[in-house]
């Protein structure tokens, strides 16, 4: 599912550059990053809650591995995209992202780009998730124990008023919610606090009723809200559905077709291919002039070509950057500083 989901993301960065196709199903892919928010709170979860039960969590631990799995593409691609954006302005005179400066820079480097301290998003646009991601690592131990005290309904009760709530204020505001960047780290707390009520629910509930069937049911209602254009709130709250049916079919043993080897492989390397596509797609100049020119946003040979080209060297090196830079970092990272490993996992 991370894999579809992260290429959902990629696909409307394409679409931002062409109006046609903004305009319709794909503009709206850009809630597959309210299905990661959702899905990391949920993982979380599963992987540490019996620990903070037991007492047997260790915060170094815990925050030492979050930043081994995060900061080494991270670093990398905002190099990139650093140098890109110098190439950029030297050859045709304008940046991809408008917000990029020195100082969005440096808090780029700390992971806090996202925290409200920028106008406009800045150097690989989609790591503003990154910062907002860290944020709720942050917060984790403290909303775990939190959501600990509650009821799981009570959690995802509060959680999702919250989402709607929020949805229906930056409405108001003329700025939807489902599309704050440089304030992300409001928008991720619904959201990953959804997983974590979510995941305490499917430990003291269960389906009676499971299978494949349900779960494509579950896909096939999401796109048709995506169709009938229903409200973003909504959105999630089917993202949520969707991931609690697929842990449920996990649990029952009920395997389906994303649980193939490639599937598994290209959702692992999902965050890879997250972080690098932007690179590529704004080192290409199509979309950069694009974004100069008025009325360029069309659907054109030149764009097609552009997309390809920029998807194809996204799988190769997301590939590459997983197998020799995310993974083996992350072990070093961990291996070097967190604490020997008790009943966590």
């Amino acid at each position: 599912m991370r894999f579809f989901a992260a290429l959902s993301i990629v696909i409307f960065h394409y679409t931002l550059e062409v109006d046609s196709l903004y305009n319709g199903l794909p503009g709206r892919f850009y809630t597959g990053v309210d299905f990661f928010f959702i899905l990391s709170g949920f993982i979380l979860t599963h992987s540490y809650i019996t620990g903070i039960e037991q007492g047997t969590f260790s915060a170094r631990t815990f925050y030492v591995k979050r930043f081994a799995r995060i900061y080494p593409v991270h670093i990398l691609t905002l190099i990139l995209s650093a140098l890109t954006t110098a190439a950029t302005l030297t050859i045709w005179g304008v940046g991809f992202d408008s917000g990029d400066s020195l100082n969005c820079l440096t808090t780029s480097v700390l992971m806090i780009q996202a925290w409200g301290l920028h106008a406009k998003p800045c150097f690989n646009n989609p790591s503003w998730s990154i910062s907002a991601e860290w944020f709720a690592y942050l917060l984790f131990p403290f909303l775990a124990v939190w959501a600990l005290k509650r009821q799981p309904t009570t959690v995802m009760t509060v959680s999702a008023s919250a989402l709607i709530l929020l949805c229906a204020f930056f409405f108001i505001l003329g700025k939807p919610f489902t599309h704050l960047t440089t304030f992300g780290f409001i928008r991720i707390v619904p959201d990953f606090v959804l997983g974590i009520g979510l995941y305490l629910f499917g430990r003291k509930y269960t389906l009676k009723d499971t299978g494949k069937g349900l779960f494509y049911g579950v896909v096939g209602t999401l796109f048709l809200a995506f169709i009938a254009n229903i409200p973003d709130a909504v959105i999630i709250l089917i993202y949520a559905a969707i991931i609690f049916v697929a842990a449920e079919n996990d649990r029952h043993g009920i395997s389906g077709a994303l649980q193939g080897e490639r599937p598994v492989y290209w959702g692992e390397a999902s965050y890879s291919l997250y972080m690098l596509h932007n690179v590529f797609w704004e080192a290409l100049p199509v979309p950069v002039m694009m974004r100069t020119l008025d009325g360029s946003k069309t659907f054109d040979t030149p764009f097609l070509i552009a997309c390809f080209i920029a998807l194809a060297l996204t799988f190769y090196f997301s590939h590459i950057t997983y197998k020799y830079l995310e993974r083996p970092a992350r072990s070093w990272i961990t291996k070097k500083y967190a604490r020997p490993k008790k009943t966590e996992t």
